[in-house]
């Protein structure tokens, strides 16, 4: 049996016209993920806007546009072939060194995930609500999660390191009775903004509390 070659998960910044590289990455993890329709498939010129990184050819990546990561995603298959897993709090933590500052996602799944990776989130949207739903959704495996608007938890990455180490993250059901439901995406995005501005300053036990006060 041929032996797998572990390959270190480092994230490696694309140039500027390297951007297809990255939109074709997203485009196969997506066809072979069975929750692939969970990340949206964006016109190429947005990752010619963005900062874009992979793992190796394509095995993991996200982007960063106007603060915000998006299009995350992994090849199972590559991941599998190169023996790496569970690369999801290495590229959250990668996004917040280059300076994300936001996500969103579907589902309470991710959105835990999220949160035990330094994302702390703010506001919630019914999948109804959202204008930009895949066309293809499949109801009948996924039903219609609320999509989950976050922000980042901690100032750095050290920050972060440190609160990881003491298993001091919390997870979405300790804070869900305080996360409102705002029917319109934009108001979402907006309330989002003001939230951020008022907590930024603040350590990630702040930003908690802050956010419970806001109920």
């Amino acid at each position: 049996m041929e032996q797998k070659v572990y390959v270190r998960p480092r994230f490696r910044k694309l140039k500027k016209n390297e951007y297809m590289q990255f939109y074709n990455s997203l485009r196969d993890a997506r066809k072979i993920n069975k929750h692939g329709l969970f990340v949206l498939l964006r016109d190429p010129e947005v990752y010619l806007e963005s900062e874009n990184f992979l793992i190796g050819n394509g095995i993991a990546g996200f982007s960063i546009k106007d603060e915000e990561m998006i299009s995350v995603h992994k090849n199972n298959k590559k991941a599998q072939e190169s023996g790496v897993s569970h690369i999801l709090p290495k590229l959250v933590r990668c996004a917040l060194k280059y300076g994300a500052k936001f996500c969103d996602c579907y589902g309470e799944f991710l959105v835990n995930y999220y949160m035990k990776c330094g994302y702390i989130c703010v506001c919630r949207v019914p999948f109804d609500y959202i204008e930009d739903n895949p066309d293809n959704w499949d109801y009948k495996q996924f039903g219609k999660p609320d999509v989950f608007v976050l922000v980042r938890g901690v100032k750095t990455v050290a920050e972060l390191d440190l609160l990881r180490q003491k298993n001091a993250l919390l997870g979405f059901d300790e804070i869900a009775q305080y996360i409102p439901t705002i029917k319109n995406y934009d108001e979402a995005l907006a309330y989002r903004d003001k939230i951020y501005e008022k907590i930024k300053s603040l350590s990630y036990k702040q930003r908690i509390k802050i956010l419970k006060e806001e109920k």
